[in-house]
């Protein structure tokens, strides 16, 4: 009871201030239009995909500005000698701390949703529970940080040369202002490490592709438990007096505060899949904002696999290629399997056996489909498609038109001709693109016009194999 007398007394002290009553509820709305306004240009399905680093960019803020530079404050003022005479403990302090955070902290998240909600016209894709509870884990996590920081500081200007690096360092890193899957790799396996990621990546996969919070169930259990460590160590390094100095002792203690997002990291990394859910939700993002403006969705498609005709084109449509010329005894079928890719129902699924003729130790199978790249259309820049399959290497074609019959099938592999890509799907559903030169230049575009040939090709040792494509498209 004597944490939550003081808590109110926080919260009081904050309402009379104008200036904390600006940071507290207002700026946080300022970054909220500047990401739905400028980054996702008003679309509602893109606020969605941005909401969740907007909250998580205010919890950071909260627990680094707010909560940890506050304690430091109060020290350096010397505020909490009105308190050191009294029957309560450091242990209540700090408790009472976190939860005046938490509790200034909720009316700003309803506030963010509201004008989410009522200017934007975001649509509440998650509900008041899981909000709530990602919200209150988040809280606990980073105050942990802002707390653990106002324990190792001796004074205000050592506290903000921690939060700074910290904070510049999340802010960046962790996608909550650059997207995850624009981030190059190797930054991307780094983000794996950082709390904000696991925030912001539960927002996204719950908000954009509706996953339920327990599948986030490790990310919450490791800001569950530095959250913990933070309270810990501001427990038990609290000091009453700016003149008390922390020893390096107790500095090297803290340390222990990363162990857990270290395992994390580390775990994230062995699974193989780490970047793929980010790339979902960032092309799930990108697909409401096309559906939007059904005309622009249905000119850059080129293949999606959900009309009734699908199984009909297939065989209709689709030609495959063998190494029956060499003796070969490969063998392929198309068909169609469930679930697609993200949000559709249907993708195409090439299986089939590799068997090499007499002599030979690779056999070859090739799936190619003729398509038109139109004439005078802008913004393209190439092709770009959903797979996953078995760990096999696969080829995928994109040939321009060789005359204007376009180009003659053969039964054998050849070079590989740009624009291609090779690669080796995994179990869970990727994004890939073939940049096409030629449709970026408006000059050449024109002369670019004409039959294309996709071509998807397995080569390789005797053996199964199997790949699923889908939603073909330019980009």
């Amino acid at each position: 009871m004597d944490a939550v007398r003081i808590a109110l007394l926080t919260i009081r002290l904050v309402m009379r201030t104008k200036v904390a009553l600006f940071f507290t509820f207002l700026f946080p709305v300022v970054f909220l239009f500047i990401y739905a306004g400028l980054f996702a240009h008003g679309n509602p399905q893109a606020v969605v995909y941005m909401f969740g680093p907007v909250v998580t960019l205010n919890i950071m803020g909260s627990g680094f500005w707010g909560l940890g530079m506050q304690s430091v404050a109060q020290r350096e003022r010397g505020s909490l000698r009105r308190y050191r005479l009294a029957p309560i403990g450091p242990g209540t302090i700090v408790l009472s701390n976190l939860l005046a955070n938490y509790l200034l902290g909720l009316p700003t998240i309803g506030l963010l949703v509201f004008c989410a909600m009522t200017f934007f016209h975001m649509p509440l894709k998650i509900s008041l529970f899981t909000l709530l509870v990602l919200v209150t884990v988040g809280t606990f996590a980073f105050a942990g940080f802002g707390l653990t920081i106002a324990s190792v500081a001796n004074t205000m200007q050592e506290a903000q040369i921690y939060n700074n690096v910290l904070w510049l360092t999340l802010l960046f890193l962790s996608g909550v202002t650059v997207p995850l899957p624009l981030l190059p790799h190797w930054i991307q396996r780094l983000a794996a490490f950082l709390p904000a990621t696991y925030l912001v990546v539960a927002f996204q996969a719950v908000m954009v592709q509706g996953q339920p919070l327990v599948d986030h169930w490790p990310e919450m259990l490791v800001l569950l438990v530095s959250g913990t460590f933070g309270l810990l160590f501001a427990w038990k390094l609290f000091r009453w007096e700016k003149e008390e100095k922390i020893s390096r002792r107790g500095k090297l203690l803290s340390l222990v505060f990363i162990i857990p997002f270290l395992v994390m990291g580390v775990w994230m990394n062995a699974r193989g899949d780490l970047t793929v859910s980010w790339a979902m939700s960032y092309s799930m993002m990108g697909r409401g904002a096309a559906r939007s403006d059904q005309a622009a969705d249905t000119e850059n498609l080129i293949l999606s696999f959900e009309n009734p005709q699908a199984q009909e084109m297939l065989l209709k449509d689709w030609q495959v290629a063998t190494d029956a010329s060499s003796s070969g005894h490969s063998m392929a079928e198309l068909s169609l399997v469930s679930p697609g890719a993200v949000d559709t129902q249907h993708a195409m699924q090439i299986k089939g056996r590799l068997a090499p003729g007499p002599g030979t130790e690779k056999g070859f199978v090739a799936a190619r489909y003729r398509l038109s790249v139109p004439a005078g259309r802008k913004k393209l820049h190439g092709i770009e498609f959903w797979v996953r399959g078995d760990s096999r290497l696969y080829q995928i074609n994109f040939q321009p038109p060789a005359s204007p019959s376009g180009p003659s099938p053969s039964s054998s592999p050849s070079p590989p001709l740009l624009p291609s890509v090779s690669l080796v799907p995994t179990s869970d559903w990727q994004s890939a693109r073939i940049p096409v030169g030629w449709l970026e230049n408006p000059s050449t575009a024109k002369s670019a016009a004409g039959t294309w040939l996709l071509e998807i090709i397995v080569s390789g040792p005797p053996g199964q194999f199997s790949i699923e494509v889908d939603q073909i498209g330019f980009y």
